[in-house]
């Protein structure tokens, strides 16, 4: 019932300020320069940010984004930019963790997290250089997941014998798919940093390019339970000789790189 209410109310909390920020942006556009508009395309690199001793980042991997661009110019050379983000991140990572109280097994997973997200960065821009505009941005996210699945490869490196001793073992190798819906947190505010470009061919249309670092602020994981390891892959066990649980905490990042069309 706590977990409930937390969640309603953060819901809330996340709704009113995405609410005050579109507010801002349009009173902003309104008394000072106008607005632009954009699409974009977004591949980018994301990864896993360990923040406990229970789990490993192994390597990024390759996603795909998209979203609509509101920038409000309140001078030639600042704006408040936001929009509509939809991308996907995640990377590789291996953990131990336990499904009953006798096995212990290594996981291999591959994450793929879909987040829906509202940007809300102040951009920092140059005069026009040769046609030629060059930002920097920095500011907040506020995403929601709407999907959190992976694909993982178990193997049972412990067992518990019938002398209540464990021993290491290697098990066959099992892959399945794996939804990560109840293990991954609902909001993820992330920290937005980024450089571009925007080149314009005719009136205010230009192509825009440019690369940010989109990293969240909050352990992306809930009641994820796992086992603590000893630092050299293997178990850490307790005084009584039981593995040591514990909750896992980390973080999504990824490089985007994007590029897309300003009207």
């Amino acid at each position: 019932m706590k977990q409930s209410k937390r969640i309603f109310s953060n819901s809330k909390l996340h709704f009113w300020l995405a609410c005050l920020g579109l507010v801002l942006v349009q009173e902003i556009g309104a008394q000072g320069q106008g607005y632009q508009l954009g699409l974009t395309l977004s591949p980018n690199a994301g990864f896993s940010i360990p923040r406990d001793f229970s789990h490993e980042s192994v390597n990024s991997q390759l996603h795909f984004g998209y979203g609509f661009i509101f920038d409000a110019m309140f001078t030639e050379t600042y704006a408040i930019g936001t929009g509509v983000n939809v991308f996907y991140t995640g990377g590789d990572l291996t953990f131990l963790e336990s499904k009953d109280i006798d096995h212990v097994q290594r996981v291999e997973m591959t994450q793929r997290l879909q987040y829906v997200e509202i940007p809300l960065t102040f951009k920092m821009r140059t005069k026009e250089i040769g046609y030629t505009t060059y930002y920097g941005q920095f500011g907040v996210g506020l995403g929601l997941n709407v999907r959190a699945e992976a694909t993982t490869s178990e193997q049972v490196v412990a067992m518990r014998d019938s002398a209540d001793v464990w021993l290491e073992v290697a098990g066959e190798k099992i892959e399945r798919n794996r939804s990560l819906s109840n293990e991954t947190r609902f909001f993820r505010p992330a920290l937005i940093v980024g450089l571009g470009m925007e080149r314009r061919f005719t009136g205010t249309t230009a192509l825009a390019i440019g690369i940010r670092y989109n990293m969240g602020i909050m352990s992306q994981y809930q009641d994820f339970e796992v086992i603590q390891s000893n630092g050299d892959g293997g178990v850490l066990y307790e005084v009584d000789l039981d593995p040591h649980f514990l909750d896992m905490a980390g973080k999504s990042g990824q490089i985007e790189f994007s590029i897309g069309v300003m009207f």
